[in-house]
């Protein structure tokens, strides 16, 4: 095993659901906590597998999928390094309800439930993450709902290239992170949907795209574009409605 495995500890503080932990807590985390390294296209987790903790991805990627009686696949997310899943099961005593497969070289750490719930009733601070996590997950979950059931495929898809942007630091080219096929699922499109909207917003002069590279050409027009989410109608609405 590497120094860098035997450095859990260390490894630990860089991650965001673990910060608020102090050397001793951050000790007993380490000592439940196991490095998991795996190849790219490794299943991790299948549909109905027991919770045994929660895992944080240090590098890679790791997709959650479920899959359909037909063969066919949805993506439901798509996480790098610094996120976390399995929160909900642990919590629940649940088994997972997806499949995680890795589309990429990973390594993650798997720590046990003993400590993490033994510290989140010694430390507040740690417990308001952990419910932070879960409900950012929440809300991305109804914010993916209300894109599917509201917005065409041509506003997912800018709303997923502006927000990529804005992850890159507001670049003007966005790198897919992943391939086109897993992205498109992500999104509830077809890949052939997905190239073909590509292919539109190219042919406008809004972007250009190169392999896994999109440029950004007429960023203005792009954001035109973007739907505005009900919620912030709602508060448009309701500012109107106060004046």
């Amino acid at each position: 095993m590497s120094d860098f495995e035997h450095n859990l500890k260390g490894i630990l503080t860089h991650a965001s659901l673990y910060q608020s932990l102090d050397n001793a807590q951050l000790e007993r985390v380490a000592a439940a906590t196991k490095c998991i390294r795996l190849k790219k296209d490794t299943t991790l987790v299948q549909r109905g597998d027991v919770s045994h903790g929660v895992y944080w991805i240090v590098y890679g990627q790791i997709s959650l999928t479920c899959l359909f009686l037909n063969g066919g696949e949805k993506v439901m997310a798509l996480l790098d390094s610094n996120k976390c899943f399995g929160i909900g099961e642990m919590l629940l005593n649940k088994p997972f309800l997806t499949n995680a497969l890795t589309t990429d070289d990973t390594m993650l750490l798997l720590t046990r439930p003993e400590p993490i719930m033994q510290i989140a009733q010694e430390n507040f601070s740690f417990a308001r993450e952990i419910m932070t996590c879960m409900g950012r997950q929440f809300y991305t979950l109804m914010a993916d709902i209300e894109s599917y059931s509201l917005f065409s495929a041509k506003q997912r898809m800018v709303q997923f290239l502006m927000r990529q942007s804005s992850r890159q630091n507001d670049a003007d080219t966005v790198e897919l992170l992943a391939n086109k096929n897993l992205i498109a699922s992500r999104l509830s499109l077809t890949p052939e949907t997905f190239s073909r909207v590509l292919r539109e917003l190219s042919d406008t002069g809004v972007i250009s795209v190169s392999g896994k590279h999109i440029h950004i050409l007429d960023r203005q027009q792009l954001e035109l574009l973007t739907p505005v989410p009900s919620s912030n109608v709602h508060m448009s609405t309701q500012r109107r409605l106060t004046v």
